[in-house]
């Protein structure tokens, strides 16, 4: 059985015997948590348009709004976007004895964003402590977990960032809800590949881009590194 499946179960189990089941899993509605989603909105307009600072001022907001609806350190705060993502939050909490709670994404997408605003600015140190943030709310979220991997990717540091698409990647296998699923494989898939390329593993990111265009044959990006990869073998013999 795949380990993350196992843990899964695992997980379940561990909830349904739980005294405490009703109150482990709460999907904050508040109108402090409505704010930061409003700030987070207009930040994203902003970013559509170009306006990075002005949109940093609004993931601002958001941020310090959550940060003080859930200033309680005796919480484990996390970020879900679906039943199985939240029973494994449960059982990382429960098997460390935390209290802890499973929200929507709000904060934790204010946290992603920001960094994303940042990276866009150049500004790779403070993109990487955003990004881990919204991580650390969400910790099987591949969308957050590809974008610290081209966050590494950024900084050429391959081996990281070969790590961080691997776990994205099985995270999106197990995680991510079904109408975002292949697109965050593919991603992952291909800043694995992208990794192994680096690292002068030809065959293996050839393998790789070719699990992507069994998702969609039509995939654009694994296709021209593709084409790139026989290049490169040409030029060794």
């Amino acid at each position: 059985m795949n380990k993350l499946v196992f843990m899964i179960f695992l997980g379940a189990l561990v909830l349904s015997c739980s005294t405490n089941k009703p109150d482990a899993i709460k999907h904050d509605t508040s109108s402090q948590v409505n704010n930061a989603e409003k700030h987070l909105d207009d930040g994203l307009v902003f970013v559509s348009t170009g306006s990075l600072k002005k949109a940093i001022d609004e993931f601002d907001q958001a941020i310090k709004i959550c940060d003080n609806q859930y200033s309680d350190k005796k919480t484990t705060v996390f970020s879900s976007r679906g039943q199985t993502e939240t029973i494994y939050y449960m059982l990382l909490a429960s098997a460390t004895n935390l209290k802890a709670i499973a929200v929507d994404t709000t904060c934790s997408d204010t946290l992603y964003f920001r960094g994303y605003a940042e990276l866009d600015l150049g500004n790779l140190e403070l993109a990487q402590t955003y990004v881990e943030r919204a991580i650390a709310m969400a910790p099987v979220n591949s969308k957050y977990l590809s974008e610290l991997g081209h966050i590494h990717q950024t900084n050429k540091k391959w081996h990281d960032a070969l790590e961080v698409f691997s776990t994205s990647e099985e995270s999106a296998d197990v995680y991510s809800p079904e109408k975002l699923k292949n697109q965050e494989l593919m991603r992952a898939k291909r800043g694995v590949a992208f990794a192994l390329t680096e690292l002068n593993r030809i065959d293996e990111a050839e393998s790789k881009y070719k699990e992507c265009l069994k998702i969609d044959p039509d995939d654009k990006n694994s296709l021209h590194e593709l084409a790139y990869l026989k290049s490169l073998r040409a030029k060794k013999n």
